[in-house]
């Protein structure tokens, strides 16, 4: 449904301006010049700020997204959306020039997060010589908030965001060139540009320009309680697909009273699942050349795993519908053996000591058609939007590239940093830690590989969740796998079709 409802003119300097909000975007139409962004803010802010508040209660009936519960972190957003009395392009009476930086709630404790990155912005802001507003962001529909401040003119100088966000701002033409922070550091011989994995670099390099820089490490991977597997004689994790089946199948026969493996299909998650197995199998839904892959041998040999699982009862009965909040419930209160998610954190601790002692990352599972299994690793950006000082924007993020690594120690961030050179500090000092960067690490590469970034399309087939179809047909039971994969690819490529 496309809710398109023209909201107001405004009338300024003898120029018209229409303002145009719908489900997915909010449009800025101008008569004769395109205004300038500062411009843009000062005319439109208070007016714009409102209507969009307005837009976004109405469209949120009909759209849903977020990766977490965002009741705390409304709460939140409401407390740091405060206008600054700072005006941010006067330098004339010497006061410093402000920094907007929107931040997402990273950490599992909002409050711990916030707090930390104050600090940290208090001190990147000491250091660049200028104010920083930080606002936080909830996870419900932060992609329609993101891409409605970019149409409108009103975007941040600096946010972080979802994975595949700076490919689309990039296409809205509101992107900056970072490769000068990379320049700098590499004539200050700056060990960070050898910590920074290249694949985190390539995922957000469009036409040769950096265009967000990679902070974050989220790696997919399957965690298994080692307390489970040593009680049903497991002594050794398996490392093929085979092998994974027959330890599923031991623990169904030595402890019937859990579930071996558990797994959200019911939710953003299955997009994450299907693609988690076709790159262990050294292959994806879309080939380097753009093309669906879902009807390719090795694909459809992902499929028969899956399948293999259902009907053998190795994973959830529930998974075709089961929630990530639910599968994470289920593992973590003793119920099942092994679970697939991006990393747990120490969280899980304070709901049940015994199961995180017990838990350890499995090493990649190789796929019936390849020796090298990729790890599926989504690289956490921050983006760099167009502005109006563009040099102390980048100020800004090669100085908060430089200190942000608190938040991993105080602020309830449970992922990985992807300065590498950061892993001695004890705070990734656990066995989980040390799983992810001996077992996965290695190998990662970002969700559209072997594509070398996000392609235009991939927001769709990511977004639309064009592969939940099969995968819930498959974990209900449906034998056509042959038929389910045609049906996927036509998807995909009307997908790669639209996007040209």
């Amino acid at each position: 449904m496309n809710l398109t409802l023209a909201i107001c003119s405004i009338q300024e300097e003898k120029e018209d301006a229409l303002i145009c909000v719908s489900a997915t975007h909010v449009s800025l139409i101008c008569t004769q010049k395109r205004w300038r962004r500062k411009e843009v803010k000062k005319i439109m802010k208070k007016k714009l700020l409102a209507l969009i508040m307005t837009a976004c209660m109405v469209t949120t009936m009909f759209t849903a997204c977020g990766k977490a519960d965002s009741s705390a972190a409304s709460e939140t957003e409401g407390q740091n959306t405060a206008e600054s009395n700072t005006d941010e392009g006067n330098t004339e009476s010497g006061e410093k020039e402000t920094i907007e930086f929107w931040d997402m709630i990273w950490g599992s404790d909002a409050d711990a997060y916030e707090a930390t990155v104050r600090e940290i912005c208090e001190q990147v802001g000491e250091e660049i010589g200028a104010n920083v507003e930080v606002r936080f962001l909830p996870w419900d529909n932060f992609t329609q908030v993101y891409l409605t401040a970019v149409a409108s003119g009103t975007a941040p100088d600096v946010g972080t965001t979802g994975t595949t966000l700076p490919s689309q701002v990039h296409m809205m033409g509101g992107t900056m060139n970072l490769n000068s922070i990379l320049e700098d550091w590499k004539a200050e011989n700056n060990p960070i540009l050898e910590a920074i994995p290249q694949a985190a670099f390539d995922v957000q390099t469009f036409d040769g320009e950096l265009v967000a820089m990679p902070f974050d490490i989220q790696p997919e991977c399957i965690t298994y309680n080692e307390a489970i597997f040593k009680e049903c004689g497991i002594t050794e994790e398996p490392t093929t697909f085979d092998e994974f089946l027959d330890v599923c199948r031991t623990i169904k026969e030595k402890r019937p009273d859990i579930i071996p493996f558990v797994a959200a299909a019911g939710d953003h998650e299955v997009h994450t699942l299907f693609t988690y197995f076709c790159m262990l199998n050294g292959t994806n839904v879309v080939t380097e050349d753009l093309k669906p892959n879902v009807s390719s041998p090795e694909v459809l040999h992902v499929c028969e795993l899956l399948k293999t699982m259902y009907d053998e009862g190795l994973i959830a009965e529930s998974a075709a519908s089961m929630t990530s909040g639910e599968r994470d419930s289920t593992y973590v209160s003793g119920n099942a053996a092994m679970i697939f998610r991006h990393n747990l954190d120490s969280s899980v601790a304070t709901i049940n000591k015994e199961v995180w002692d017990n838990s350890r990352v499995m090493g990649l599972l190789k796929g019936p058609d390849t020796d090298t299994p990729v790890s599926m690793t989504y690289f956490e950006p921050i983006l760099a939007f167009n502005n109006d000082h563009p040099e102390l924007t980048k100020a800004f993020i090669k100085s908060y590239m430089e200190h942000y690594k608190q938040i991993y120690v105080t602020g309830s961030r449970g992922t990985l940093p992807t300065r590498s050179d950061w892993y001695s500090d004890e705070v990734f000092n656990t066995p989980i830690y040390n799983d992810l960067t001996e077992k996965c690490l290695p190998s990662m590469q970002f969700p559209t590989w072997p594509v070398k970034g996000y392609y235009s399309a991939y927001n769709q087939v990511e977004g639309e969740l064009l592969l939940q179809s099969i995968t819930q047909e498959i974990l209900m039971g449906n034998d056509d796998l042959e038929g389910l994969a045609k049906q996927t690819d036509e998807k995909i490529q009307k997908a790669l079709d639209e996007a040209k």
